[in-house]
């Protein structure tokens, strides 16, 4: 032992080495290669200056974070941005989320990260909206009564200080052309100041606008009225009037080499919060990129930008796009035209198969309902060799039946019988649904009732032993020349009426039972009955109860708990399941399972079941 230790030290401590030698290697390579000037765009909208000091940090982090790699910065005004990205002059941009849904349809860019802003209490937010505000006395109430008005904003090319605003206006039927005047202003903040300066009627900014200058101690947000307000939440806890957008991206060109860009991905997401260029950006830092469709939703609802011709419709653009197309179809008619006393001869041909199908199409039919009628018929044969739901009445206080095959046959089985002092509760679960299921139901019932009736068995545990030997000797599952490999599950309850007492011995299949307001489990042993392949490794076990008065008692199978439903979906779960049976203990058993089915299909909403579900509940005394 002591050394077979020593050969794994030395194994490590090589393997260590190797990776060391790997890791200065690179470094060393890396160290004397040539650096690389990688060129980054950067949306200049507040002037060059104010995006050296915003973005400069940022580069000088790339640099010092990707080896052998210089990271330049490129100011750039809206009109020169799109003309860099079209030569690539660029490597890689930052813009706002509206131009880059424009750059990815004109240019191709991807992006590669999406920014994510501080938030109050931690927030981390990737995704923005759009606000309207007005002056808190403002008799302004609803974007309807904007009509009219004087509305202030950023810019026209502004995502969260104009098109957000104009598609909630659209919907609320206002054409901004026509219905009111626009105003802008350049920058959030200065929109903020003119709408309580009186400057205008109304405002549009992108959120955490007015929480931050608020702050700063620049506003009052008691002086401010949110127009179409959309509340705030724990997931965006800002202040708006619009739908939710993400947030910039940051972006590479198509032809940026994809491993660069890898690089800079990492480390854009490992950028620490307290960097200097995350504090120079005023950002939290950057998270995956986010879904954009809702921008995408956006322009096409708008029909600006990549969607500004959607729904029109030229001839002369299209014969000039699609000519090749169209003389190809010409040719194709031209040759179909020549082809149509064939088609003629082969439409008869069809015709008479058809007419050979459909005869086909009838037998099957009638071979179904066939089928179908047998199977109704196995129906009713299941349901007669069920006890009577009554059976136990006088001996036990309470009791109610749940038993629903998944089709119209099905693979679950229960009996109640008394004998003397002694009332048998059994709950059986066998291999497959429908007809499969429903045979083996059959070998089960026959099985249980041998070893009830001629073997004079009333022990619980010796119960499911000789079912378990008849199932197998039935379906010569000991013989080596058989590939039958069914088999179930079961659960077998004797209450005895003189001594007050309940005994339970399960195969894979649990007792539930409620005691002073106490939801209790009794654990199944964990084995089958039957299956050639899967043995029994311990003997059942029985677990005796002494019940006293109001106990109430739950045997199932799982296609009770296996209920799927929810939001997000599913299973139903024994957990669940207990909490409904707690919730209705002041019920009668048939009351309960009213209730019990009820929520449980409250629960499926619509979700089809999965499995054959029998539930018994039942209240000695």
């Amino acid at each position: 032992m002591k050394q077979k230790e020593e050969e794994e030290i030395v194994l490590l401590f090589i393997k260590r080495l190797f990776s060391a030698i790997f890791v200065f290697s690179i470094f060393t390579a890396t160290l004397f290669a040539d650096v690389k000037t990688v060129k980054i765009g950067v949306l200049a909208h507040r002037g060059e200056a104010v995006a050296k000091t915003m973005w400069q940090p940022t580069m000088n982090y790339l640099s010092e974070s990707i080896a052998g790699y210089k990271f330049e910065l490129v100011p750039l005004d809206f009109k020169k941005l799109y003309d860099a990205v079209g030569k690539k002059e660029v490597d890689f941009v930052v813009v706002n989320t509206g131009q880059y849904i424009e750059l990815e349809a004109s240019y191709g860019i991807s992006r590669i990260a999406t920014l994510t802003n501080h938030g109050p209490d931690g927030c981390l937010c990737n995704r923005f909206g759009g606000v309207f505000l007005t002056k808190a006395d403002s008799k302004i109430k609803t974007l309807e009564e904007l009509k009219g008005k004087t509305l202030l904003s950023v810019d026209k090319t502004s995502f969260g200080g104009w098109l957000m605003q104009l598609r909630e206006m659209k919907d609320a039927g206002i054409d901004a052309e026509s219905d009111l005047t626009v105003k802008t202003l350049g920058d959030h903040e200065k929109v903020v100041l003119g709408v309580l300066k009186g400057e205008g009627d109304a405002g549009a900014i992108r959120t955490d606008i007015l929480e931050r200058m608020a702050k700063e101690g620049k506003i009052e947000l008691k002086n401010i009225k949110i127009l179409n307000s959309q509340g705030a939440d724990k997931k965006f806890p800002y202040l708006r009037s619009t739908r939710l957008y993400p947030e910039w991206p940051f972006s590479k060109l198509k032809d940026t080499d994809e491993q660069l860009a890898q690089f800079v991905a990492i480390a854009l997401l490992e950028m620490p919060e307290d960097s200097t260029a995350a504090k120079a950006a005023k950002i939290k830092g950057w998270s995956v990129p986010a879904d954009y469709n809702p921008v995408h939703e956006l322009y096409r609802d708008l029909k600006i930008g990549p969607y500004k011709d959607l729904g029109k419709f030229n001839l002369t653009d299209v014969l000039k796009k699609y000519w090749f197309v169209i003389l190809i179809v010409l040719a194709f008619m031209a040759h179909l035209i020549g082809s149509l006393r064939q088609v003629r001869a082969q439409q008869l041909q069809l015709q008479k198969e058809k007419a050979a199908l459909d005869e086909a199409h009838a037998k099957l039919d009638h071979a179904n309902s066939l089928v179908m009628e047998s199977i109704g018929y196995a129906r009713k044969i299941q349901e007669a060799s069920l006890p009577d739901k009554h059976a136990l009445d006088g001996a036990i206080a309470d009791i109610f039946v749940c038993w629903e095959p998944l089709h119209v046959v099905g693979g679950d089985y229960f009996w109640i019988e008394r004998r003397d002092n002694k009332c048998f509760i059994v709950v059986i679960d066998c291999t497959g649904h429908g007809v499969p299921g429903a045979f083996m139901t059959m070998v089960a019932s026959a099985a249980l009732h041998r070893a009830i009736h001629d073997l004079k068995i009333s022990n619980p545990s010796e119960l499911l032993s000789a079912i378990d030997e008849r199932v197998r000797t039935k379906l010569r599952q000991d013989y080596p020349d058989t590939d039958s490999d069914d088999g179930l599950d079961c659960a077998i309850c004797v209450y005895e009426t003189d001594t007050q007492t309940l005994t339970y011995a399960g195969a894979n299949l649990p007792l539930i039972y409620v005691k002073n307001g106490s939801l209790e489990e009794i654990r199944p042993t964990r084995a089958s009955l039957g299956y050639r392949s899967i043995r029994p490794k311990n003997p059942f076990e029985n677990h005796t109860i002494k019940v006293e008065a109001g106990m109430s008692f739950y045997m199932l199978t799982d296609g009770i708990p296996d209920h799927m439903g929810g939001a997000p979906k599913r299973l139903l779960g024994r957990k669940r399941l207990g909490d409904i049976i707690l919730q209705n203990q002041s019920l009668n058993m048939n009351e309960q399972m009213a209730r019990i089915e009820e929520a449980l299909m409250e629960y499926r909403a619509g979700e089809p079941r999965r499995d054959d579900m029998t539930l018994i509940g039942f209240r000695p005394l």
